[in-house]
């Protein structure tokens, strides 16, 4: 991360081209072949982000989008309505993907209808939750496709493991635990899908730190997987399985409030309960 005086993205994006004419250089000087590519985010302060945390998050989010219309890319983070308006290759990347992303999750129906209709769900209800917090529409579409992709590791996960009806034991646990990194490892295989590997890879995190599979707590978690990890949790509890009924929405609740600031991000899982109780997020 590098950061400059003045809050004008042209002379950002002149240094950012620098450097990257730079990398190239030395590349074609040592004539070594490297199997890389370089993508920039830059975004501004206070124009557009208000503060440290906001401008670090942004410019992340340029980053994963310019990663969207392919990598090697030079993006400056808009506000939700520039984007739309400025950036027509986005939706035509988002339109690139979207097949891939529907054969994964038919992929992953076929082996367990449960984790398929899961993975619609918890789509449904992070962008649900992403569009009551003002979420630009690029990361709604962000959280749509990680919600839909995040449990896609589910395939590498042996049946007698992913459809037991009774409590997984020790070892079977560790082995189901492995689906979040196996979802990333797929993810990084497929063409301008990587911008969802931060939700992915941390929608099993908790906020006290104690959740796997980096221990990452409270705001280092990233943003978009504090969303799914609300998301997850509620439809696994309210969601119908063959040999599990499912908790009511009342019940459900109590254990999201119960599990504020410990497993889940307080902000958020109070705006959560807040759609629910407002009858914008239903079973």
């Amino acid at each position: 991360m590098i950061l400059t005086q003045g809050d004008d993205p042209t002379s950002a994006g002149a240094l950012a081209n620098e450097i990257i004419h730079n990398i190239i250089s030395l590349r074609s000087k040592n004539d070594t072949v490297w199997d890389t590519s370089i993508t920039c985010g830059i975004s501004t302060f206070p124009s557009i982000s208000p503060d440290a945390k906001t401008l670090l998050h942004n410019a992340e989010q340029a980053i994963y989008y310019g990663k969207l219309g392919g990598k090697g890319h030079l993006t400056v983070y808009r506000t939700g309505l520039e984007t739309r308006s400025t950036d027509s290759n986005l939706r035509t990347a988002y339109e690139r993907v979207a097949p891939t992303i529907y054969a994964l999750t038919a992929a992953i129906d076929a082996k367990d209808s449960y984790t398929f209709i899961h993975s619609m769900n918890v789509s449904k209800y992070a962008v649900i939750l992403a569009r009551d917090l003002g979420m630009s529409e690029n990361d709604i579409e962000l959280v749509r496709d990680a919600g839909m992709l995040h449990d896609i590791g589910k395939i590498s996960i042996p049946e007698r493991i992913l459809q037991k009806t009774s409590q997984l034991t020790p070892e079977e646990y560790e082995i189901m635990k492995t689906h979040v990194e196996n979802s990333t490892k797929m993810i990084r295989y497929l063409p301008h899908m990587d911008y969802v590997i931060p939700a992915v890879l941390g929608h099993h995190e908790r906020y006290d730190g104690t959740g796997y599979p980096r221990g990452l707590a409270g705001e280092d978690i990233p943003y978009m997987a504090r969303i799914l990890t609300i998301a997850d949790c509620f439809d696994a509890m309210t969601a119908r399985r063959p040999y599990k009924k499912p908790l009511s929405v009342s019940y459900a609740v109590s254990e999201l409030k119960k599990n504020s600031g410990t497993q889940f991000d307080p902000e958020l899982v109070n705006v959560f309960i807040r759609l629910i109780n407002e009858g914008k997020i239903t079973v």
